[in-house]
């Protein structure tokens, strides 16, 4: 079996011999910064997008990489092109760029020019979500909430995902399936471990307000898609008894794109998911990328393939789609 190819500080190498020192910075503090872009029939989708948010995190988190936007891309593509042959005709990739500041320092964080620089493709990984395009996906709200923009600016992509990861701990402890869904300091929603939420109310989308959250690129592709759709969407401070009280809600993350919700805190809502317009919401994405998306994560699942394709196909039949 071959091995996939990392680009690792300006060199193309087999995955195992990609080494990083122990002394790096992304090791002893989380001290950088990332981003992921999805493929979609093997071609990456919104990749200039997802590049100049790295740069706005770089530029933010005074990083320097040591290559131009360009350059950054460029390799990204590179190493796509280098693990093609490895996709089945069914499979996909999410392209990571990682950097961190580089080895640490005796005088300090600085703004170098010896950054770590990391690219690698990891297969999508259809069955963590495929059952949730069906079914929905249990929501708790953690205890732990979101670190605020006063402290850590929330736009940035960071490396260091303790905060996400304490609340994922916590929504588990509950449900071993469940997604933390975070509130910010004033008890309004922000966004959960790796998702931005969204909330179905009267037949308008809402979503949290951009201050306390990542500014999604598939959040971003969301807003576009439902203008077609005929579909409302606003920002606005939502509180738990808020989305306690929506017609549906639903999750936006890179690889899944759009993840019904099931329940938030063990409250269900009055149509089992996905709800209308999400799946309304799933067939608009699938067009858009020429890939009917929850059929594709269904075709990964062996012996549950035909169960869950007739429950979707069930679906889309009672909503004439």
């Amino acid at each position: 079996m071959h091995e996939k190819i990392v680009y690792l500080n300006g060199s193309f190498v087999p995955e195992s011999e990609a080494k990083v020192s122990v002394l790096d910075m992304g090791f002893h503090a989380g001290d950088g910064v990332y981003d992921v872009t999805r493929t979609f029939r093997h071609k990456p989708f919104k990749l200039t997008e997802h590049n100049d948010r790295l740069y706005r995190s770089l530029k933010y988190t005074r990083i320097d990489c040591g290559l131009s936007q360009d350059e950054m891309e460029a390799a990204c593509l590179e190493v796509l092109e280098r693990n093609r042959d490895l996709l089945g005709p069914d499979d996909d990739y999410s392209i990571w760029q990682v950097v961190s500041r580089g080895a640490r320092s005796s005088s300090g964080p600085r703004a170098n020019t010896d950054a770590t620089v990391a690219i690698y493709c990891m297969d999508v990984d259809f069955t963590g979500f495929c059952r949730h395009y069906v079914e929905g996906v249990t929501i708790i709200v953690p205890a732990t909430r979101r670190i605020p923009p006063q402290c850590l600016e929330s736009k940035a992509k960071i490396t260091n995902k303790m905060n996400h990861i304490i609340a994922t701990f916590e929504a588990r402890q509950a449900d071993p399936k469940a997604i933390p869904l975070m509130l910010d300091l004033d008890g309004n929603i922000a966004e959960s471990n790796a998702h931005n939420f969204f909330a179905v109310i009267d037949g308008k989308v809402y979503t949290p307000g951009s201050k306390n959250v990542l500014g999604g690129i598939t959040r971003a592709v969301l807003g576009e898609l439902a203008e077609p759709l005929d579909l409302e969407v606003e920002e606005a401070d939502l509180t738990p008894y808020d989305c306690l009280n929506a017609d549906e809600a639903f999750l936006t993350s890179t690889s899944p794109t759009i993840v019904p919700i099931k329940s938030i805190n063990g409250v269900g809502f009055p149509h089992d998911p996905p709800g209308p317009v999400t799946v309304r919401l799933l067939k608009g994405w699938s067009d858009l990328v020429g890939v009917d998306i929850v059929a594709q994560a269904i075709n990964h699942m062996g012996e549950e393939k035909d169960e869950l394709m007739s429950a979707w196909n069930e679906k889309q039949a009672v909503l004439g789609l």
